[in-house]
């Protein structure tokens, strides 16, 4: 069997992104702004009505147990490692900075916290259909999981059979362009930044944050609000 789990290492850069260079103090100055592509997500055409994403935080040595997806899960290792495996393929190490996927009604057999001394820490979202739950269990948990919502992001009914996620490495100081040609989602993984988006309020977003461009179309400036070290936001592109 084929494993879900598609995460590229290329370093193309996304055709969407235009790096804009406003280094403090220095006028004309050219910024480095690295895009690379984690993952593409393939799946059976769906009407999206929302992505529901979950914040997980599993203690040294935490297992989860056996589950299912009733929708798309595309998801993103923010500190740790992960023991990652669908029923039919072998396991796989996940580490901080990889995406995975995890499909509609294949069994997880393992998605455990690979170190017994340290944390880990993972973002699930999850493109769901009208009444689709986040995750079922084959049995209910003998350990608290710790899963703190975040927002929810309402869609129009999207049809959709595809998600690309990128990691996007903004210098200090520097900012890009997002001009999305659709749907995006963003998760600021490192730093601080601030979002701009024509017709809203100025928002400051933080490490483990969520922002969201529902509308095909529209733009945002983002900007690494730090002068000494880069931010990293990871885009999720829903076609």
């Amino acid at each position: 069997m084929k494993t879900p789990l598609q995460t590229l290492r290329s370093t193309a850069l996304a055709v969407t992104l235009a790096v804009s260079a406003m280094p403090a103090g220095t006028a004309g100055a050219a910024s480095t702004e690295e895009t690379v592509k984690l993952l593409t997500a393939n799946f059976p055409m769906r009407q999206v009505v929302q992505v529901e994403v979950g914040d997980f935080r599993f203690k040294p040595g935490q297992v989860a147990p056996v589950h299912t997806h009733e929708a798309p899960a595309i998801g993103y290792v923010s500190k740790g490692m992960i023991i990652y495996q669908v029923e039919g393929g072998k396991p796989q190490i996940l580490r901080a900075g990889d995406a995975f996927f995890e499909p509609v009604g294949t069994r997880i057999l393992r998605f455990d916290n690979a170190s017994a001394t340290e944390a880990a820490h993972f973002l699930d979202f999850n493109l769901e259909q009208a009444n689709e739950p986040f995750i079922v269990f084959e049995k209910k948990p003998s350990e608290a999981i710790d899963r703190r919502p975040l927002p929810t992001v309402k869609l129009a009914g999207i049809h959709t059979e595809k998600v690309e996620v990128f990691t996007n490495r903004i210098d200090a100081d520097g900012t890009i362009i997002l001009e999305n040609t659709e749907p995006t989602l963003g998760l600021v993984a490192e730093g601080v930044i601030e979002l701009r988006v024509t017709g809203r309020q100025i928002k400051r977003l933080a490490a483990g944050q969520t922002f969201a461009l529902p509308t095909a179309g529209s733009k945002a400036t983002i900007v690494n609000k730090s002068a000494e070290v880069p931010a990293n936001v990871i885009t999720l592109r829903i076609h």
